[in-house]
């Protein structure tokens, strides 16, 4: 799955890799992303890309109130079109979650030892995402939030974990944001094995407080 990254590459950066048409207040570094947190994510409402910050949680547009019992910060690639919270999102609400990498951990549960995964030229990733936005019926609270798409590991991926962000190529952003959702499913889709690299990091990483480049080291 992928339940925690990082994204500390300076918006000016991120702007220019997404091709984004409206500049927005610069956001802070963040080391280790957690769900429930806000974050940066690419979407496009039909007048060119733009960024905003949404909950890394998703929160169905249909639901009761805004928290949940079951994990909705990961949407697996092979149910999205029959599970109710995804299907909707899926066919109009799709974004890009800007990374510089993500972690997944190995050994035993009392030991669990972190790996920092990231391309391997070291550039920025896209994740394909999911996007909704709930309202209370009232129309006092509003929360805008997101969900990481993962798939099946490739065989590089899986000697570490069966599972992994749908990663996009630059020149299928736009088919993601914008294209017919059967062209989308198409992205749907391991990365080529040689697109990443990892390392073992600080286990300070483990807990979802803390913060800071001491993580990636």
């Amino acid at each position: 799955m992928c339940g925690r990254y990082a994204m500390y590459t300076h918006p000016s950066a991120v702007h220019a890799y997404f091709s984004i048409t409206r500049q927005m207040p610069n956001w802070a570094a963040r080391y280790n992303v957690a769900p429930t947190q806000d974050a940066p994510v690419v979407v496009d409402h039909g007048e060119g890309r733009v960024i905003e910050m949404k909950r890394w949680w998703l929160v169905p547009s249909w639901s009761k109130e805004p928290g949940s019992k079951y994990p909705m910060f990961n949407a697996r690639a092979e149910t999205l079109r029959e599970k109710p919270s995804f299907k909707g999102p899926f066919e109009k609400r799709r974004c890009i979650v800007p990374a510089d990498g993500f972690y997944e951990w190995t050994g035993p549960k009392n030991d669990r030892v972190p790996h920092f995964i990231q391309q391997a030229d070291g550039g920025l990733l896209g994740f394909a995402g999911l996007y909704d936005v709930w309202k209370s019926r009232d129309g006092t609270e509003t929360v805008n939030s997101f969900t990481i798409i993962v798939t099946s590991a490739n065989d590089w991926m899986s000697r570490i974990h069966d599972r992994m962000p749908v990663i996009l190529e630059p020149g299928d952003f736009d088919i993601w944001l914008k294209g017919t959702p059967d062209t989308a499913a198409t992205l749907l889709r391991p990365a080529a094995n040689d697109l990443l690299k990892e390392r073992i990091v600080s286990k300070s990483v483990n807990a979802a407080k803390n913060e800071g480049p001491e993580l990636i080291v």
